[in-house]
């Protein structure tokens, strides 16, 4: 049995690649059906320590409820993280963590947290304001 010649093993890798490539091209260019669209949301910054530290316990005590993050999928029952950051300032978060933190707020229930752990979640939200 003879076996294929170099060039026509190339030209059937080539063609090969190419309808990958092809394919591929086409699928980045379906929309997607399910889930929020992420590519109007800038990426979150790189986080210093005290954001880091609110980032990690809002994935603990929030994520439950809201969206936390940029890419982590829509909110289920409060609003998102990010959009907060746009409408509060610093000392209305303070003072809205204070309240949560005590009694809760509409549908949320009160969510006790130490006053290091809201100065670390407003330095998160910090980090998401320009998002």
């Amino acid at each position: 049995m003879a076996h294929p010649s170099v060039s026509t093993r190339h030209a059937a890798l080539a063609t090969a690649l190419l309808v990958a490539a092809l394919t591929l091209g086409s699928c980045a260019a379906t929309p997607r059906a399910l889930g929020p669209d992420w590519s109007s949301v800038p990426p979150l910054p790189t986080l210093d320590p005290q954001q880091q530290r609110g980032h990690d316990f809002a994935v603990r005590r929030c994520a439950g409820c809201h969206t936390v993050g940029l890419d982590d999928g829509g909110a289920r029952d409060g609003p998102a993280f990010y959009k907060l950051a746009r409408r509060y300032n610093p000392l209305s978060l303070e003072r809205r963590f204070a309240e949560v933190s005590a009694h809760g707020f509409d549908r949320m229930p009160a969510i006790p947290f130490t006053a290091t752990e809201a100065a670390d979640l407003i330095a998160y939200f910090d980090a998401l304001q320009g998002n």
